[in-house]
């Protein structure tokens, strides 16, 4: 009859993937980089500290810029490498236990990974910036693992709380609240939706806040009190 009417999924598989992965990805990403860069910070700061290294390192022609610099370029690496694989191996883990049915892979256009790219790294550069100024500030491992520990809360849940904003009508000052606008911003692209004003907002607003992160950073390492070594 010409009144009845079915319900069904119109989206393709691609689609499908990319909703899903939208939920979940941005979520671990937040958690593995607060998670990766804790150590490394730690060893590069309060550990040097502790093991009286960091003041031959200031003895050296280097700047401490330039050390920061070194320092910081270091575990993002680090946080980095640990990000890709570790979302290369969920990828293929879920396309794996779900046997292809569901999960292959989202189509996004290049412009939606290189910004999801983009993202990813403004997120991790503000991340390492703080735990590198928090460790620094410490005046053990101890200590600096006893504040960074729970200092993990404030990337965990903004990235839950971000799974709950509604994407379809959403409000514009969403994209600007640190870290939210950044797990925002994957959700959307991994569903391979672009729009300009939602780009231009967490984008200069993510570099403003990973300025002032790295801004706070280089301050710790400009301090003679904390950067002697502890007797």
């Amino acid at each position: 009859k010409p009144w009845e009417t079915s319900q069904g999924d119109i989206a393709t598989a691609a689609e499908q993937a990319g909703f899903i992965f939208s939920f979940i990805i941005p979520l671990f990403v937040s958690i593995w980089t607060a998670t990766s860069g804790v150590q490394p910070s730690i060893d590069m700061t309060a550990g040097e500290r502790e093991r009286g290294t960091l003041e031959s390192l200031l003895c050296s022609p280097t700047s401490r810029l330039e050390l920061l610099l070194g320092k910081w370029l270091a575990v993002t690496c680090i946080v980095g490498v640990s990000i890709f694989l570790q979302l290369a191996g969920l990828i293929f883990a879920i396309s794996f236990l779900m046997n292809g049915t569901i999960l292959q892979p989202p189509e996004l256009s290049m412009a939606s990974i290189l910004l999801f790219l983009i993202a990813v790294g403004i997120f991790g550069i503000m991340v390492v910036a703080l735990e590198m100024a928090i460790a620094m500030r410490s005046m053990s491992v101890k200590e600096a693992g006893s504040i960074l520990g729970p200092m993990m809360l404030f990337f965990f849940l903004p990235a839950i709380f971000a799974q709950f904003i509604n994407l379809e009508s959403i409000e514009l000052f969403w994209f600007a609240i640190p870290a939210v606008n950044v797990l925002l911003a994957m959700r959307e692209l991994l569903q391979n939706e672009i729009y300009i004003l939602h780009v231009l907002i967490w984008f200069f607003s993510s570099i403003v806040y990973a300025a002032l992160a790295t801004w706070y950073a280089s301050r710790q390492f400009l301090r003679e009190d904390l950067v002697e070594s502890i007797n």
